[in-house]
């Protein structure tokens, strides 16, 4: 009989357990606040053809020809270098990092001499120009650094704007880039699918926890 009876408590005390696991669903259950699935997949970039991915992708990258206008650049591989009275892009870099043509890879330079401005391109290789794109992972959200040490991460939600961004990235001395992105338009946590999740095992949980103490009452009355 005391063997039934220890059988009984233990199943007692394992349902208001459970309730109680229930009960705090939101520590568990999609702590992050769910919403949209999104998974990105890294990459490293080891060679001249994964860097000229990565040029494919940036935004940091003019290509010549392309769907930019780059009249500009053109003129300064057919002369070597442009010389002007005015600062060409008003004392600020150009919105871009490297410049990529059919024959080669450059990175755009300027210097002043006797208030001229003189715009030249270097010749670079491919690794080169992506040490010149690269910005350091550390000072990316640490969703950044994440993939990159486990080839991808999952997000809720959110989006990881480098990796939207198509960025290169700088960590431990190499060099990474957003290979491939996976989204869910619909995740059943969006919409407030979460909420309402959290509420029926909230629900749950409390009967279960009513029902567990009235049976210890019951069982000591």
């Amino acid at each position: 009989m005391d063997y039934i009876r220890g059988l009984y408590v233990i199943t007692i005390f394992s349902v208001f357990l459970i309730g109680i696991g229930l009960i705090f669903n939101p520590f568990y259950l999609h702590p992050d606040g769910g919403g949209a699935k999104r998974t990105y997949h890294v990459e490293q970039i080891e060679n001249k053809s994964m860097a000229n991915q990565a040029f494919g992708l940036s935004e940091k990258v003019l290509d010549c020809p392309g769907n930019r206008p780059c009249v500009l650049e053109e003129q300064i591989l057919e002369e070597d270098s442009v010389e002007s009275t005015v600062p060409v892009y008003n004392d600020d870099p150009p919105w871009y990092s490297v410049v990529r043509t059919a024959n080669g890879t450059y990175i755009p330079k300027q210097s002043a001499e006797n208030n001229t401005t003189i715009l030249t391109l270097e010749e670079v290789s491919a690794m080169t120009a992506v040490e010149q794109l690269a910005v350091p992972a550390g000072e990316q959200p640490e969703e950044t650094q994440k993939a990159i040490e486990t080839g991808s991460v999952t997000v809720y939600g959110e989006v990881i704007e480098p990796f939207e961004r198509h960025e290169v990235l700088e960590y431990e001395g190499d060099y990474y880039m957003h290979k491939k992105y996976e989204g869910v338009g619909s995740h059943w946590t969006a919409d407030g699918g979460l909420a309402i999740a959290r509420a029926i095992l909230f629900l749950i949980g409390s009967g279960l926890v009513a029902a567990s103490g009235w049976h210890f009452r019951s069982l000591y009355d």
